[in-house]
């Protein structure tokens, strides 16, 4: 009995012991990419027991049948997992659809994304890298809502706009409405662009694969950390840091084709022999009513033209057109571009030290002659946690970019020359003058095999050294040190063979301009991270900053040169000096700056920032402003009366209020008076002299940007469905502008405080995932914005006070506004005699007589519109299917109106009869009089202005993840495979090759590309 007894009793515990046996389950954590996630919590549900995956994802821990697993980390999906006696597990995370917990950089700082109270949109590093675009720029066009980005050119490495909420400076000069000043229009409204804490000038030379994270911070709450350089926006980038772990290294390639698309449609051979014909029969009409009389359509189509006028019977064109042999000067000089990019990264680190690194190479051939961009980049980053209280680290990114824009008037001859001229002899020789009728073009072949160069080389290098001290675990100082160096060389050569030089040896032209910038951020900032009570937190940053930016140059043009041989390398060949100067500018910003951050409950949030900036630039007892904000931000979803909504996943309501300052507009030494040379006749000799060449403004003061902005947060239905909202009034004061003075005062103009604008507007963003299953997932998202702009007040003789051909100042009106004539319809044949009132004839515009006195005078211009687009907007569709992925981008800008250059150049209204191919459009003739455009040669030329609102299919991409399985056989730990078609598609009723760079001067203008891109992306 004892026996038994102790038998059972030794079942017993073997059965209890068996039935509690624990093993040990290792695992693999990924994300729904399948790339190993670091740093994942996992934790058995109940217990302590847990671990973190290293930086392989891979985690291992000891657990019994039934235990639950808790797999957490940032920006994912918590996951349940039961173990059920398997040896291993792998685990996929998904993407956290709220993104509640993101960090956002808020300047000087960060905070989770649920806890911010101003308008701030983010960008990731995948957002910027998935559609392969090769700059900043174009990377963010169409994808953020506020955010106006407008390349400035088609050619490779061209610069681009980006206005966030609107232009807030007035300009009385021609810049930003006929694109010759167009660039220069856009600095003065851009935002400011800090990276990693550098003031920087041109995001285009950054590398988009470089980049982690771009914050853009749009009202004036967000932006008033940065007071007097926030006024137009805020752009804060920041490019990786080192994953402390296993050292990974990345490779990222691509390589694509760039062909023309959307290219106007110019005349054929045959349609310009008819376009001939039309012109001249057009013309020889229209002396019928100059002799007063009234033709019919009879008389039109009765007329007898000699279109040996314009196509010769001398040489061999007469034969061109009988044998309807052509030349096709466009297509014979586009050709595809190869584009091509090469990235190589590290990462990791170990015992407190983390480091990453990486190298990138870009080149971005063009499409017509040598036209070409290249850039290399070299990032390093390597921060040191010497102590628990210690931290130094050390940023460091450099650029090096050349571009080649080639010659400036390739585009312009190969569309201007008649497809009734040859190229080449007989003998197979090139012609130099193949229009020889009219003398003003040389062979497009020789410029577009480098005779005329026009060539920009950039090196930049930025740093950002710092030390940190965290004595206890609520405070912290941080000193940093953030230079920024640039140097800049431009040259240029037209040789003899150019439509410049036209074989004329004295008009060969070399130029060459050098530029030096010297300019550092010294940023002092102490955090304070403490909680008041159990429900209170306050967190505060003080900081101090000076800001240094140096600038010199110098340049040099001379012509005359005794061989073509040279370059703009050997101006010192040119036997004519035609201009020659150096310069020199310093200005400084000194700052001191405080933000207050006060939350309770962890639900409602309060933000409070002010910055006293001084300015070198403005004038002696106006240099120092106070810029304050404050913001208000409530959690309504984690009220108590709202948890039990089972369809609301967050609710968030923000009210913010904020000023801004900005003397951007004013360059140094603006508020003083100078000298300027001068020649005087003293007696009968002539002398060298000195005048005061400006007028001083002591009163030269900040322009102050006043902005309310009101904001909602919204998700549903787990947050499948996000929504955002914004309302904003942001008021500009003490607007700085030129103000033209009497020419009894001896000075055309002077700069000052003389203006007053209101930019206002509505902001929406939907994101939604429509469907999400085990193994498919389709998302959108879709931005809307829509601002108003308008002049309040104007110092009183400036309000309608017209510049350049198409601009005007006037109160209610925008600061771009576009100035004319308005336009009723065409003259037909019945109005003759009306239409000549005027002094018009049949076939020209109608213009209307707003003040009916019967003649036209510059009273009856008119605002026609704006150069700002009306609203803007885009989408994003993406599509994934296990490993395959999917996505189509578009984006808009609606209601923008502006002067075509590419209008006035390309048409028959510059009384060159025909001689010069031309745009193939609706002209009016008697046989077509509701045309939309008038009649050829004779008709106004007023209408060149155009509406150039768009949509864009900006990019198309297919991607492949290679499965789990393969890339462990392959020793990676991802792998994936892409193709992208950017800019494939452009929906416009704009004639010209791209409504974005229709103000563009057509002398540098190029074709928008449409470019198909193969990418590979691998880490191992």
């Amino acid at each position: 009995m004892e026996k038994m007894k102790s038998l059972l009793i030794a079942l017993l515990i073997g059965v209890t012991a068996t039935s509690w046996a624990q093993s040990k389950v290792s695992g693999v954590v990924s994300d729904s990419q399948n790339i190993p996630i670091p740093g994942v919590n996992v934790i058995i549900k109940g217990t302590s027991n847990g671990a973190a995956t290293d930086f392989d994802g891979n985690f291992q821990l000891t657990a019994k049948k039934g235990d639950v697993f808790v797999f957490s980390f940032l920006g994912f999906e918590t996951k349940e997992l039961t173990y059920n006696g398997q040896p291993t597990m792998r685990v996929r995370l998904e993407d956290d659809a709220a993104e509640l917990d993101e960090v956002v950089v808020i300047g000087y700082g960060s905070v989770k994304k649920s806890d911010l109270t101003g308008a701030v949109a983010s960008m990731d590093t995948e957002d910027l890298t998935e559609q392969k675009k090769t700059d900043v720029g174009k990377a963010i066009q169409g994808r953020i809502a506020g955010v106006d980005v407008r390349s400035l050119s088609n050619k490779p490495g061209a610069p681009i706009s980006i206005d966030i909420r609107g232009n807030t400076v007035i300009k009385n000069n021609d810049a930003g409405t006929d694109g010759i000043s167009d660039s220069a229009a856009s600095d003065l409204s851009k935002p400011l662009y800090v990276v990693d804490g550098v003031f920087f000038e041109d995001i285009n030379i950054l590398n988009p694969s470089d980049i982690q994270q771009m914050d853009v911070l749009k009202d004036a709450s967000a932006t008033a950390i940065y007071g007097a350089r926030g006024a137009n926006g805020v752009v804060i980038i920041t490019t990786k840091n080192g994953i402390e772990g296993k050292t990974v290294f990345t490779f990222e390639s691509t390589l694509g084709l760039s062909t023309a698309t959307n290219r106007p449609d110019f005349y054929s051979g045959d349609e310009y022999v008819d376009f001939v014909d039309k012109v001249l029969r057009s013309t020889a009409w229209k002396g019928l009513f100059q002799d007063g009389y009234v033709g019919t359509v009879s008389d039109y189509n009765n007329i007898e033209v000699d279109i040996s006028r314009e196509i010769k019977t001398t040489n061999e064109e007469a034969d061109n057109v009988a044998n309807r042999r052509y030349t096709d000067w466009a297509g014979d000089y586009i050709h595809s571009g190869v584009q091509t990019s090469q990235n190589i990264g590290m990462s990791g680190g170990s015992n407190g030290l983390v480091y990453s690194g990486s190298i990138g190479y870009l080149s971005d051939e063009g499409i017509m002659g040598i036209e070409g961009y290249e850039r290399y980049n070299l990032s390093t980053s390597l921060t040191k946690k010497v102590s628990d209280k210690f931290t130094v680290g050390l940023k460091a990114y450099l650029a090096l970019s050349e571009r080649e824009e080639g010659s400036r008037e390739l585009f312009r001859s190969t569309l201007r020359l008649a497809p009734t001229v040859n190229s080449y002899d007989t003998d197979g020789n090139v012609i130099l003058f193949p229009d020889d009728q009219d003398g003003r073009f040389t062979n497009p072949y020789y410029e577009a095999n480098g005779a005329w160069t026009t060539n920009t080389r950039s090196l930049d290098v930025i740093a950002n050294v710092f030390l940190q001290y965290a004595p206890t675990d609520w405070i912290s100082f941080k000193t940093q040190f953030a230079p920024n160096l640039n140097s800049t060389r431009f040259g240029e050569f037209r040789g003899l063979y150019t439509k410049s030089s036209r074989n004329d040896p004295t008009r060969v032209q070399s130029i060459y301009d050098s530029s030096f910038k010297t300019a550092y951020t010294w940023d002092n900032i102490l955090d304070f991270n403490f909680d008041i009570t159990e429900a209170q937190n306050l967190k505060a940053t003080l900081i101090s900053s000076v800001y240094y930016n140096q600038a010199e140059g110098g340049n040099i043009e001379t012509k005359d040169f005794d061989t073509d041989s040279y370059s703009f390398y050997n101006t010192g060949a040119g036997l004519d000096v035609r201009d020659y100067g150096t310069y020199y500018r310093k200005e400084t910003l000194s700052s001191f700056a405080g933000r207050l951050n006060y939350s309770i409950l962890d639900r409602y949030l309060f933000t409070f920032t002010g910055r006293y900036d001084g300015s070198s630039k403005l004038a002696v007892n106006n240099k120092w402003a106070f810029f304050p904000s404050a913001a208000f931000a409530w959690k309504a979803s984690e009220e108590a009366f709202l948890q039990d909504t089972d369809w609301l996943s967050n609710l968030k309501l923000r009210l913010s209020y904020g000023e801004s300052g900005n003397d951007s507009p004013v360059s140094a030494y603006s508020s003083l008076a100078f000298l300027g040379g001068s020649d005087y006749l003293y007696g009968n000799t002539h002398t060298n002299g000195v005048r005061v060449g400006g007028l001083p403004n002591y009163d030269l003061t900040w322009e102050r940007s006043k902005e309310f902005n009101i904001g909602l947060d919204m998700g549903v239905f787990n947050n499948r469905v996000r929504f955002g909202l914004e309302l904003y009034r942001k008021k500009t004061v003490d607007a700085i502008l030129n103000k033209t003075l009497s020419n009894i005062t001896g000075y055309g103009s002077a700069i000052g405080n003389y203006g007053s604008v209101e930019n206002k507007g509505i902001e929406i963003t939907l994101n939604t995932v429509n469907i999400q299953t085990n193994n498919f997932r389709w998302t959108t998202n879709i931005n809307f914005a829509k601002n108003k702009n308008q002049i309040l007040e104007l110092d009183g003789d400036l309000d309608k006070e017209t510049y350049g051909t198409h601009g005007v100042l006037q109160v209610g009106k925008p600061v771009d506004a576009i100035y004319s004539y308005e336009h009723d319809g065409i003259w037909q044949i019945d109005e003759t005699a009306e239409a000549a009132v005027y002094g018009a004839f049949p076939g020209q515009y109608k213009i209307v007589d707003q003040d009916n006195s019967g003649t036209y005078g510059a009273e009856d211009k008119v605002v026609l519109g704006q150069v700002s687009p009306d609203w803007i907007g885009g989408m994003t569709n993406t599509f994934s299917y296990k490993n395959l992925d999917f996505s189509v981008q578009i984006y808009t800008r609606q209601g923008s109106f502006g002067h075509s250059e590419f209008y006035s150049h390309f048409t028959p209204y510059n009384g060159d009869d025909a001689k010069f191919n031309s745009l193939d459009l609706d002209f009016w003739t008697p046989n077509n009089p509701n045309a939309k455009y008038p009649a050829p040669e004779y008709g106004n030329s007023g209408w060149y202005y155009e509406d150039l609102s768009f949509v864009k299919v900006g990019n198309i991409g297919i991607g492949y993840q290679l499965p789990r399985d393969v890339l462990e056989s392959l020793q990676l730990k991802s792998l994936r495979l892409s193709l992208d078609v950017q800019n494939p598609f452009t929906f416009t009723g704009y004639e010209g090759p791209d409504p974005e760079t229709a103000l563009q001067n057509s002398y540098n203008a190029g074709y928008q590309t449409k470019t198909v891109l193969f990418g590979l992306s691998v880490s191992f």
